[in-house]
């Protein structure tokens, strides 16, 4: 290699060693990212606390709080006579939903009449809600299918032993068990080496200035792209000791499933890591302190990454406008790098569009550092 980058390299991996924050940045953050997304971020909704109002008090009543219990998705907080008990466990939130059972429900069904529960939920969370609402509908349909079948084999209508119908057979690929951390712990890589990678890279530049040797660089014979190189490398290297750090907690800790070629998962790990390179180095070149480098490295690497790359909000439910800007978020595409190896077993064939795009990505966003940083020492 080149001894300018040689030099170049050594007094940046100097610099690493002697700033201790530089060190606990670059280790610490993405062990509390990881551990603080993986445990505390779930979109699993499971064992909801409901309570129920039952007027009625009958066999029928009872067999349809029993479906409730027996699904697996709800935990009856309390089975009470009173409305405004249903109520009240809604305002402390100690309960997530209630159902109100009406009086007469087991004589109207035993009529085959129709009787409408009222269902209540907690609409603070909507997310968690529609899916709330979506159990509670199946339940009361399958209940209610239940007893239609009943009906008809009491009318002598059905008694046959094959009745007409469907019976979906559902598969799922990829996430058989539908945990959510078995994506958002492969989205995490992408902020984590986002944001580490930005902000590393935005102090280099302006360290230089607020430390008075930058002018010691402008006159020594190395050449805009030899800096722009040897500064990279130790924070390349770095950030892939990260990613290795994150795959390991990842995998051995949350037990998320790495299906794929993990070459091939460091290999594009590492492609990506240039455009967190370019946009830090760029911010560098821009900031006069290292304290507002920092923060523009920050707002320019993190928000995007969470916001605008799929990793938390679905791209396709964002309005157009917003569609399109997401085209020129290098993370966009490393998601779908990172969720293909993790859970579908992707090979480089079916992720080769996403590689060209973010080599692309890489190296425009580090000839653009390196152009700005030539202006400067003119």
């Amino acid at each position: 290699m080149n001894t300018k980058i040689n030099a170049i390299m050594k007094k940046e991996v100097l610099h690493i060693i002697r700033d201790p924050r530089s060190l606990v940045m670059a280790i610490g953050m993405p062990m509390i990212f990881i551990f603080l997304f993986g445990y505390a971020i779930t979109l699993d909704i499971d064992n909801v606390k409901i309570t129920v109002c039952d007027h009625d008090k009958t066999k029928e009543s009872r067999e349809y709080i029993a479906a409730f219990t027996s699904s697996g998705y709800f935990n009856i907080l309390k089975i009470t006579d009173s409305e405004k008990e249903l109520l009240r466990t809604l305002d402390d939130g100690s309960a997530k939903a209630g159902v109100v059972i009406p009086s007469k429900f087991g004589d109207t069904l035993s009529r085959n009449g129709q009787v409408e529960v009222q269902a209540i939920t907690d609409g603070s969370e909507a997310n968690s809600t529609n899916v709330v609402m979506g159990y509670i509908r199946g339940i009361s349909y399958m209940y209610s299918g239940n007893l239609t079948m009943i009906a008809m084999n009491k009318a002598g209508v059905a008694k046959i032993k094959n009745v007409p119908g469907l019976n979906p057979n559902i598969k799922i690929f990829y996430n058989q068990e539908m945990k959510s951390r078995n994506f958002i712990i492969p989205g995490l890589i992408a902020v984590i080496m986002s944001v580490i990678m930005a902000i590393l890279t935005s102090l280099t530049i302006v360290r230089e200035k607020e430390k008075g040797t930058f002018e010691q660089l402008i006159v020594t014979p190395v050449k805009p792209y030899e800096v722009m190189i040897g500064k990279i490398i130790p924070y390349w290297v770095l950030g892939m000791f990260d990613m290795m750090l994150v795959v390991l907690v990842g995998t051995l800790v949350f037990n998320v499933p790495l299906k794929g070629n993990i070459v091939l998962l460091f290999f594009m790990t590492g492609i990506f890591a240039f455009s967190g390179l370019g946009i830090g180095l760029l911010v560098s070149t821009l900031a006069n302190t290292q304290q507002v480098a920092n923060q523009v490295a920050m707002l320019v690497s993190f928000l995007p990454t969470f916001i605008l790359s799929g990793f938390m909000f679905p791209i396709k439910s964002m309005p157009l406008l917003i569609q399109l800007v997401t085209v020129i978020v290098p993370a966009k595409y490393f998601l779908v790098v990172l969720r293909g190896v993790f859970l579908k077993g992707s090979g480089l064939m079916i992720l080769l569009s996403e590689f060209f795009v973010l080599t692309l990505f890489g190296i425009l966003l580090i000839l653009l550092s390196s152009r700005n940083f030539k202006k400067k020492i003119k």
